[in-house]
């Protein structure tokens, strides 16, 4: 699909309005974001897709009263719907947009409902961004007329060649009907992440959330020479992948809300936690613990059971991983048993296993001191024999020395599960 395709196939038509379709933290519903007028007086709704069918909807969420009509400054309201599996919307907050930022409205105008291509775009840049209120300075200054009934619709920024969903417009930004030409109010979708908050709903999600089979496309990322010598290994894996994917693998938002900042270097970066990079290295991991597993199922009883036996740690920073040790060492003795694993992931391209010749002594030496006793009490032999028992890689690191520098010893091997059996063998001679 392109683009265009795709921001039209989560357009609604919402009664006399437009709306647009975002995910929800479930898989049991969806929701349609849309201005509030477009519901008052009515109790029966009608929502239909972009393709004209109906969208069961199976409750209305607003941020104050149902009895207490739509104003200025409470017109936006969300339906609960059934789920639709499509949609992977992806999200940006109104606040980082640059000034005069490119920006697309989507909608049903009242007067294209009949023709064939009942769903329009208008082209236009931000003007301002002021209390969650997106002012939206559309090409070619239509009319009121002519863009009435787009009230609902959703405004996307373009960046980096994919559509992010910003606003969602209900006005024009004038009182007077002769100056209503060309300028519209959004709301941000601070207000919807609100309504949600309010209502105790499943907050909204970026689609990779939803399901490992939406990051899995980057996985095992193997930087070699020719990619022929490694061609059955990734062959492999990614059939792998997409069975255990099959077979119960728990979707990312549940391990979110199980583990939450445990799976961050830096807790106080609870954004990184929706980072498509953390869940591409967290799907990354669970393939390669069941490969060393044996196992054909990772459902919730596995991660449950992986808990204080290997652990995934992902940080944003760039800066070579061996500087934080000591902390991931920290780290690791509050998670893991001891004889555990940490898996640190992060944007190092150049990340490496631990050094052969690194002195982990020290570092060990520096942090299993006797609690309550002085930095010059003898070192409690019992921690450090706990430290020294943990076994610490990178994730680029492990595709590196288990595949990439080794390339050509993956030639003699014909099948996937030779190329397989020999990855299983590198990998267990670093971690555990």
């Amino acid at each position: 699909m392109t683009v265009s395709e795709i921001i039209q196939s989560y357009c609604v038509r919402v009664n006399g309005g437009s709306g647009v379709l975002v995910n929800a933290m479930t898989q049991e519903y969806s929701y349609v974001l849309t201005a509030a007028h477009v519901l008052d007086g009515i109790t029966a709704h009608e929502v239909l897709d972009y393709q004209g069918n109906p969208v069961e909807v199976l409750e209305v969420l607003r941020h104050s009263s149902p009895f207490i009509l739509a104003t200025l400054s409470n017109d936006y309201v969300i339906l609960k719907v059934s789920f639709q599996a499509h949609v992977t919307q992806k999200i940006f907050n109104a606040k980082e947009l640059q000034h005069r930022a490119d920006l697309t409205l989507v909608g049903y105008p009242q007067g294209e409902r009949t023709s064939q291509t009942p769903i329009k775009f208008y082209g236009g840049h931000m003007t301002n961004v002021n209390d969650d209120l997106i002012f939206f300075t559309i090409d070619g200054i239509p009319s009121k007329s002519e863009i009435e009934g787009m009230s609902g619709g959703g405004i996307y920024l373009h960046k980096d060649g994919q559509v992010f969903l910003t606003g969602v417009e209900f006005r024009m930004d004038a009182t007077n009907e002769d100056q209503q030409y060309g300028r519209v109010q959004c709301h941000s979708l601070q207000k919807f992440h609100e309504i949600i908050e309010i209502n105790k709903s499943a907050p909204m999600i970026p689609a990779h959330l939803e399901c490992f089979s939406k990051v899995r496309e980057k996985i095992f990322a193997f930087n070699v020479i020719d990619p022929e010598n490694i061609r059955h290994l990734k062959t492999g894996l990614d059939q792998f992948t997409d069975s255990l994917i099959a077979n119960e693998m728990p979707p990312p938002y549940k391990i979110l809300d199980q583990y939450g900042v445990e799976l961050l270097a830096d807790p106080r970066k609870s954004d990184e936690l929706k980072s498509l990079e953390l869940w591409e290295a967290y799907l990354e991991f669970l393939v390669i613990c069941a490969l060393m597993d044996d196992c054909g199922k990772t459902d919730d009883a596995y991660i449950e059971g992986l808990k204080r036996k290997r652990r995934l740690m992902y940080t944003s920073s760039s800066d070579n991983w061996v500087r934080r040790l000591e902390d991931f060492l920290k780290t690791a003795r509050k998670l893991l048993d001891k004889d555990g694993t940490l898996i640190i992931a992060s944007p190092d391209a150049a990340a490496r296993t631990l050094p052969p010749d690194f002195k982990l002594k020290q570092v060990i030496n520096n942090i299993a001191i006797v609690p309550n006793q002085g930095p010059l009490a003898p070192i409690d032999e019992v921690e450090s024999s706990i430290y020294a028992s943990f076994s610490l890689s990178h994730l680029q690191g492990l595709r590196k020395t288990c595949v990439v520098d080794i390339e050509d010893e993956y030639q003699d091997f014909n099948s996937a599960r030779e190329q397989l059996r020999l990855l299983k063998e590198k990998l267990n001679e670093i971690i555990k």
